[in-house]
């Protein structure tokens, strides 16, 4: 643990123990520490990789967009160093849900929740206007995207992802998005069967068609119907025809972007994730070119 670190976790409790550490391995990736103090309380010390994502933390926590999901449904910010991109949270009961073995009545709730709890999350007070987000210069974006990762994707994958892309996506309004709203990030307290939401270094105002539920949909949902129910009930309504066609266009730059990362850092789960997206992507295409042939 780096000195400055340390020292930021003394001014919230002088004496503590490292319990665990969490760090994900791989370059670009946060550091992360569970300590606990002579009292017995636990806190989770943060360093994020770059001043971005430690901006947007700390964000999160001051603007409100944190507190937002509800009382006890996230952590709260002890300490903060901007110098040395490191945060000190309160921790919060559960377990990620990613490590847990639920049985199908459970999980149905722990994704109702979820649906629940990125709803208010939407809804929270952006503190900006919420204009219509547009896609800026998005066929040089298309371009790149598929230049970028040319050596990962097959032929078909490729004339996929052009005919996907080929529109940009529509204007839709700017919300506070966690920007990775997955199982990952997600505390299941089995006792209490409360839900809690962790990791806000990717929350900003933006569409949620741009990360949050490309990503849960085409990795998770589209496999689960049972699943995908469950995350509409809670978050109170279907996707209208125009969230549904940005959340396609926008899925098939975070599947490329996901591939290129997992195979350049050997991150085993995003290539996987990549693969899945590319998967139910194709499957979406082939539905729609049938659809419109045989009109």
């Amino acid at each position: 643990m780096p000195e400055t670190v340390h020292r930021l976790i003394a001014s919230v409790t002088s004496s503590f123990r490292i319990v665990a550490d969490h760090s994900s391995a791989g370059e670009g990736r946060p550091a992360v520490w569970e300590v606990e103090g002579s009292d017995g309380r636990r806190w989770f010390a943060k360093r994020n990789p770059g001043p971005k994502l430690y901006r947007r933390e700390v964000d999160a926590y001051q603007r409100g967009w944190a507190a937002a999901l509800g009382r006890d449904r996230a952590p709260s910010l002890a300490a903060f160093d901007g110098e040395a991109r490191a945060i000190v949270t309160t921790a919060v009961p559960g377990r990620s849900v990613r490590s847990l073995r639920l049985d199908s009545k459970e999980e149905l709730e722990v994704y109702r929740q979820a649906g629940l709890l990125l709803a208010r999350l939407n809804a929270a007070d952006a503190d900006v206007p919420k204009s219509v987000a547009r896609a800026a210069s998005w066929g040089e974006s298309v371009e790149k995207m598929l230049a970028g990762a040319s050596l990962y994707l097959t032929a078909n994958d490729k004339a996929m992802l052009r005919a996907i892309t080929k529109d940009a996506p529509p204007g839709l309004p700017r919300l506070v998005s966690h920007g990775d709203f997955m199982p990952r990030n997600w505390l299941w307290d089995v006792t209490e069967r409360r839900l809690r939401i962790i990791d806000f270094e990717r929350t900003c105002v933006e569409s949620v068609m741009w990360r949050d539920f490309p990503r849960l949909g085409y990795r998770i949902l589209r496999d689960r119907p049972d699943l995908e129910a469950a995350f509409e009930a809670g978050y109170g309504r279907t996707l209208s025809t125009e969230e549904r066609q940005a959340c396609s266009a926008y899925a098939a730059l975070d599947a490329v972007s996901a591939l290129r990362w997992g195979v350049e850092h050997h991150d085993i789960e995003s290539v996987d994730e990549a693969h899945a997206m590319l998967r139910h992507l194709h499957a979406e295409y082939s539905g729609r070119f049938r659809r419109d042939t045989s009109g």
